[in-house]
């Protein structure tokens, strides 16, 4: 993978070795054959600025922005095998978020998605991040989180 393309978290898919995602500055990536080949995608996002990575069942969610400075974040998702285009979060969710949703601050196990956002909120999704409601607010900055 070319140093260029800015990448920001490296996930292995949690049940298939062979598979590498990748979030980067010039999209998702992922690698089905232990990162010797990849393939970049961005259909139906806003922008191709991602920071974070999860994979939840058959899906795989994103964080995408404007840029490093994080105007205009949202969490997308689609299909791992055969999506072609990513469908954005809205239920329960903002418009948009103001920071990045930052590496380290996607997470998913099964069904159970959760992210942390710069302004102290957690969300999460117990349905493969179809549906979102608040949990938290008012927290210092979130930097990580983890579900297991």
């Amino acid at each position: 993978m070319d140093i260029e393309n800015d990448v920001h978290q490296v996930l292995a898919h949690p049940s298939r070795a062979e598979v590498v995602l990748v979030a980067s500055a010039e999209g998702f990536g992922v690698s089905r054959d232990g990162g010797d080949s990849w393939q970049f995608a961005t259909t139906g996002l806003h922008a191709h600025y991602m920071r974070a990575v999860a994979v939840s069942g058959d899906h795989v969610l994103v964080s995408a922005s404007t840029g490093f400075d994080g105007r205009r974040s949202a969490i997308y998702r689609r299909r791992l095998e055969n999506g072609t285009r990513f469908e954005r979060c809205t239920e329960s969710l903002p418009k948009w978020f103001d920071d990045n949703i930052d590496t380290a601050c996607l997470a998913a196990a099964g069904s159970l998605v959760v992210f942390g956002t710069g302004d102290g909120r957690v969300f999460r999704s117990l349905d493969f991040g179809e549906r979102w409601e608040l949990v938290i607010k008012g927290l210092p900055p979130v930097g990580c989180v983890t579900v297991g």
